[in-house]
């Protein structure tokens, strides 16, 4: 009887042995099969690269320079399938790797949609981290995130929503990682009717500064008047299309004649982490 109880025993220990080997095996090609639904095609990739190609012919360029050229960049690319409408039809978004496309952390993202026998692009000016897909929608077309490292301090935050075309930049905002203190990227710049002069006021510390955005014509004149507590607040002038400093980087106080028709950049900087609050004019005849 003993001889018997010990073989029932080990027969059992090497049937379960093998239960559980069968069970990982299963669970291991579950998973194989399941990433390689994941993977995009090739052939879809190759389309998709090329398409990039096609339509920023700066990163085409510089790609070409690149070691290794556009077969490297395409073998680095980075494709994930997402469906941003519902409707059961993927979109693709796209990362190239390398300094044509990215910065020292973000890169730039594009989002490419069927479109007869290609793709086409519905997202603009986007560069991060990654897109995340939110809960809203806008026209059909879920709202995108994309989140990225601004400075070494602060990370910014976008949301896009859809148009009935593309995606454009709806609202932008910048956070202090350390602090958790959270505003608006951007600031638009607006006067009162019949007015040709305001005043604003804010606060601003060395990782969060304010940009303030106004838009004028060629010729026009513009003084700009910062006011502070203490001189630890300073402001920058330039313009947003080529980006040319209007003034250096530690003024109080501005009068010029502007260059060029469009938006022009005030950033507010502070030198301390606690904050300063300060109340700039700005006026344009």
């Amino acid at each position: 009887m003993k001889v018997s109880l010990l073989v029932v025993l080990v027969i059992a220990l090497a049937c379960s042995s093998i239960t559980a080997n069968l069970t990982q095996q299963v669970q291991l090609t579950a998973v194989t099969v399941n990433t390689q639904e994941k993977q995009v095609p090739k052939e879809i990739r190759s389309k998709l690269f090329k398409q990039v190609l096609a339509d920023y012919s700066d990163i085409k360029d510089c790609i070409e320079k690149e070691e290794g050229g556009t077969r490297k960049a395409e073998e680095d690319m980075n494709v994930e399938a997402v469906d941003v409408n519902r409707d059961g039809v993927p979109e693709y978004e796209v990362e190239l790797s390398g300094s044509c496309s990215c910065g020292m952390v973000n890169c730039t993202i594009y989002l490419y949609r069927q479109s007869g026998g290609g793709y086409e692009s519905i997202l603009d000016d986007a560069a991060g981290l990654g897109l995340e897909l939110l809960k809203t929608t806008s026209n059909g077309y879920v709202d995108l995130r994309v989140d990225a490292r601004d400075t070494a301090a602060t990370r910014g935050s976008t949301i896009f929503k859809f148009d009935g075309k593309k995606y454009h930049e709806a609202r932008t905002t910048i956070t202090n990682m350390e602090t958790g203190e959270t505003k608006p990227a951007t600031r638009r710049v607006q006067f009162k009717r019949g007015s040709s002069s305001t005043t604003l006021q804010g606060r601003v510390t060395i990782a969060l500064p304010d940009q303030l955005i106004v838009g004028a014509r060629a010729g026009q004149l513009m003084t700009v008047q910062l006011t502070a507590p203490r001189k630890a607040v300073r402001f920058t002038l330039m313009t947003s299309k080529t980006t040319t400093m209007l003034t250096d980087n530690n003024t109080n106080s501005w009068t010029g004649t502007l260059p060029e028709t469009g938006d022009y950049i005030i950033l507010v900087e502070g030198n301390g982490t606690k904050g300063s609050t300060y109340s700039i004019t700005i006026s344009i005849k």
